[in-house]
């Protein structure tokens, strides 16, 4: 509900600084015949409001830093302007003025800044950081704390295998055999658990968070992922899991028609920002616009890839491949921009229309990596048996740096 709340204010506020513009724009008398051509494309409007502010996870159930969400902020209103201008332009708004689009870019930060640094400044008053307990062998039990802490939880209790000296963390400590009494006296409200604990401790603080209301979180194996899109079947009088990706007929062909008729309406509207980042990246910086790479897909299957520059030309030249990390020195100042907002990925709708990849999939990896992570992750090749895609689960919610185990 108060992710709903959100987006009904979010939407509120955009549309009232639309307004604010008109007013500003024509200094407070505003043309009727403009007014009417923003509102007959109002719904389309809001409706692309609500996917991009989505998309750049305004709506997040968990707890984001302030930074991010302004980050999230710009990078949703600098993407929906060019989209709303190229949308008035189809639907023939031509008493439409730009000139209050791009001025409303402006208004439209300022209001939802005001709107959301409030909401953020209510939600840390009367919600303070929840207590949470971290169960996880010693080997990632620290990684998870900081993922844990960093998610705004407050971590009071810390569970593992083995005893952890020297660690600068600010709770209780114990073993599995303490888990019991480390819950009796720091009463976490929510458990984080990791998937490589033994069943019996899985088995227990599930009951425990269906008896006692304590929501209790996953780190799952590839393994849990699977039974958790699992089909329940039954032999005889036995409860079984079908476990697999079935065959249904006629999927493929839907899938592969919504593919093309998404690339094509995306190509279209997506047209002026890929204009732009074209002139921005041959300003930034000396190199081709585009770049080419070999990519793997479904089968093992290889075929080329198309994004938009993000590093210096040749960068790879005297290193041979080498995987993209945080503040990598190698991208361009352009090419932060791209990565943060994902244009840098619009070019691969070519790629969706040709058939090479989805909209919706695993992101194609090189065949180089493709060869280190199948010796390193023995699930890894469970990404080919669909469609590489543009986007998927580890983009909506990682970022270039995710550990390709986490992907």
């Amino acid at each position: 509900m108060l992710s709903l709340g959100k987006a009904l204010m979010d939407l509120l506020v955009s549309n009232l600084a639309v307004i604010l513009s008109f007013w500003l724009r024509f200094g407070g008398q505003v043309p009727r015949s403009s007014f009417v051509s923003y509102v007959d494309i109002l719904p389309i409007i809001c409706i692309m409001g609500f996917l991009v502010f989505h998309f750049y996870g305004l709506y997040d159930a968990t707890r984001r830093p302030w930074s991010e969400t302004v980050a999230s902020l710009i990078a949703s209103i600098l993407v929906l302007t060019p989209l709303t201008v190229t949308v008035s332009f189809m639907f023939r708004s031509f008493a439409f003025p730009r000139s209050v689009f791009f001025l409303s870019a402006f208004v439209q930060f300022v209001m939802l800044y005001i709107w959301r640094r409030v909401l953020f400044w209510w939600e840390r008053k009367r919600f303070s950081p929840m207590k949470a307990m971290v169960v996880a062998p010693a080997l990632e039990a620290l990684e998870l704390v900081e993922r844990v802490t960093e998610a705004g939880y407050n971590v009071v209790a810390l569970v593992s295998d083995i005893s952890i000296d020297n660690c600068q963390l600010n709770a209780m400590l114990g073993t599995y055999s303490k888990i019991e009494y480390l819950k009796d006296v720091c009463k976490p409200t929510v458990i984080f658990m990791s998937g490589e604990v033994p069943d019996a401790i899985k088995q227990s603080l599930a009951k425990n968070a269906f008896e006692t209301g304590v929501q209790l979180y996953v780190f799952p194996s590839l393994y849990e992922i699977m039974l958790a899109n699992s089909r329940l079947d039954q032999i005889d009088d036995t409860p079984v899991l079908e476990i697999g990706f079935r065959s249904e007929p006629g999927k493929e062909q839907i899938k592969r028609l919504m593919d093309i008729c998404f690339a094509v309406v995306g190509l279209v509207i997506a047209a002026p920002i890929m204009l732009i980042t074209a002139i921005a990246i041959r300003l930034d910086s000396p190199g081709p616009v585009f770049y080419r790479q070999e990519r793997v897909s479904q089968g093992g299957r290889r075929f080329m890839v198309w994004k938009f520059r993000t590093m210096t030309d040749g960068a790879e030249k005297n290193t041979g491949p080498v995987i993209s990390k945080e503040n990598d020195p190698r991208v361009t100042r352009v090419g932060k921009v791209l990565r943060a907002m994902r244009i840098d990925e619009l070019p691969q709708l070519w790629n969706v229309l040709k058939g090479d990849m989805s909209i919706v999939g695993p992101r194609p990896e090189r065949p180089f990596f493709v060869e280190q992570f199948e010796k390193e992750i023995p699930e890894y090749s469970t990404r080919h048996t669909v469609k590489a895609g543009i986007t998927g689960l580890a983009q909506v919610a990682g970022k270039y740096s995710t550990s390709p185990e986490d992907k």
